[in-house]
This record gives structure tokens, sequence and C-alpha cells, in this order.
């Protein structure tokens, strides 16, 4: 009858697969395959040789790697272990996408983009800032801090500075390197507002703006020089004025008068009577004889 199986079939599975010497069928019915390696018996370069198989990929240049694969030191200290690494993962991500989406070009590229990870060249960028602040000029440290303040609050940027400055103080055996250092590192919340209006500066394509000094010069030294002038020169009677040098003010000031003598000659009688230390500089003490002994004068306190 139709739809009943005979009594030779009874109690006996259906073959699936044609006979054709790849499977057995033992007396039961039960189809048997011949015996294959285990996965765990397999290398990690035959288990992705059987991807490619799986995947279609028939050049398998690619596929240079240990029968293990590489280990977590060769990677960290091998570029070329990294690169072919990186390679393998590459193509057989290319060929998982085109099997998923096949000819989704935009869904490959998106699967195919590495992420990026900027954390050791952050870290570089940060030291090489370092650098520039603690050892380069002046015009070349304001720019460098000006752009760290504006990318950083200001307790970040203190943090910084302070932890690439402990790096060269252990490196660096000398004093007076090691307290340039430190004292560079130090940025105070106005300077920080002054340092974000220099960068609006910049970055409207301006010069860095000019920086007035402001006691700059010891105040003693100062006073070396014009004691000098007060017990080498004639004191003209009845005039005084008010000078100002290096943001120290010094007021009601007598006028003295050379006597025809140069200022050339007047510094070199003044670096005989003060060491250097005592001193200010050739261009100081000029800027101060012209005060004390020409115009811009006022008369018994009047001004002019």
């Amino acid at each position: 009858t139709r739809g009943r199986r005979s009594s030779a079939m009874r109690g006996k599975r259906p073959r699936t697969v044609a006979d054709d010497g790849d499977v057995d069928e033992d007396e039961h019915g039960i189809i048997s395959r011949p015996a294959t390696s285990p996965p765990d018996a397999l290398s990690n370069r035959e288990k992705l040789s059987k991807v490619c198989d799986i995947l279609g990929i028939e050049d398998r240049r690619f596929l240079v790697l240990p029968n293990d694969g590489f280990t977590a030191e060769s990677m960290d200290s091998e570029a070329r272990a990294m690169q072919r690494g990186k390679r393998i993962v590459r193509v057989l991500t290319a060929a998982i996408c085109d099997t998923v989406s096949p000819s989704n070009a935009k869904f490959k590229a998106e699967m195919m983009e590495e992420p990026k990870n900027y954390s050791g060249d952050f870290t570089r960028m940060l030291a090489n800032a370092g650098k520039l602040i603690f050892f380069g000029m002046r015009s070349v440290r304001v720019i460098v801090k000006s752009l760290l303040a504006t990318s950083f609050r200001r307790f970040a940027l203190k943090d910084i500075l302070k932890i690439e400055s402990e790096k060269y103080n252990q490196d660096v055996c000398e004093d007076h390197v090691s307290s340039m250092v430190q004292k560079k590192a130090v940025i105070g919340s106005e300077q920080c507002s002054s340092l974000r209006k220099v960068f609006g500066v910049l970055q409207n394509g301006h010069d860095i703006p000019k920086h007035t000094y402001t006691h700059r010069i010891d105040a003693t030294k100062l006073g070396t020089a014009v004691l000098f002038i007060q017990q080498s020169l004639c004191l003209k009677a009845g005039m005084v004025r008010d000078v100002s040098i290096a943001g120290h003010t010094f007021r009601d000031m007598p006028v003295y008068e050379r006597g025809g003598k140069s200022i050339e000659s007047l510094l070199e009688a003044y670096r005989v009577a003060f060491v250097e230390d005592e001193r200010v500089g050739e261009h100081t003490f000029a800027e101060i004889t012209r005060l004390l002994t020409k115009r811009v004068e006022s008369k018994c306190g009047l001004s002019t």
C-alpha cells in the first residue's frame, strides 16, 4: 500500500548521503563518516587554513605565523609580528564581510576600520611640550603654554606640568636645572587666564603680545648705580625729578651735572667701584645716568 514502508525497511533510518565511498552504513542502518582530527588536535595555523577553505580564500600567502600563533611577547617586541598578525585579521575580516553582506562596500569599510588609539602619541606630545616649556625660548614657551592652557583646565594643566617636571628632576642632577624646571612648571590662575588671551591673539594671526617686565632688576643693584652717580657728579641745585626704572620708582631725585664726563667713562668707574654681583648692566646704567642728568625735571617739587 502506498505510504507504508516495506518490512525490509522497517527499523532502518533512510540514508541521506549518496553511497560514494565516503560514508558507511552498518547493519542497523547507522551512517558513519571517516574519522577526522578533532579541532583541538589542529594547530592555530591549520585552523586558520580551514577557515580560509570555508570562506573561499585561495591565496594563503598572508598566513605567515607560527603553528601556535604569535605570543604576546613577540607582538610587543617585534614590529613584523604585529604587522603580520594585523594582515591576517584584515584579510579574514574582509572575507567574512563579503559573506555576511556581499557587495556592501559601506558595511565592509565600517567593519574594516581600525580603532584609533592615540594614547601613546598623546603622552609623547605632553612630554615634548614639557621640554619646550622648561628649556625653550620665551616666545616658544608662551606659545606652547597658551595652547595647553586653552586645551586643559588649570588644575589638570598644573598636574601635567608637575608630572613632567618630576621626570626631569629625577634625571637631572644639577640643582640649578632642577630649580629652573620647578619654577617654570608653576602656573597660577592669573597666568592661565593671560595665556588663554594670548592664544586668542595668536589664532587671529597676530604676534605674541609684548611683555612688560616689572621688578626684573634687583632694587639693591639700582641703588648702587644711583649712589655712584650721587657721589661722582655735582648736584644741580634746586632741581628734582621722579625716576622710574624697571618698575622701581625713585621720587624727588636730585639732578646732577656731568661736568663733561661721558656715560662711558662713568660706566668704567662704576665697574671699578662695585663688583659684578652688586652692579647693574651697561644699558641700565646708561639709562639711569640719562634720567638723573638730563631733562624731564621739576623745580622745587613743581612738575613740568
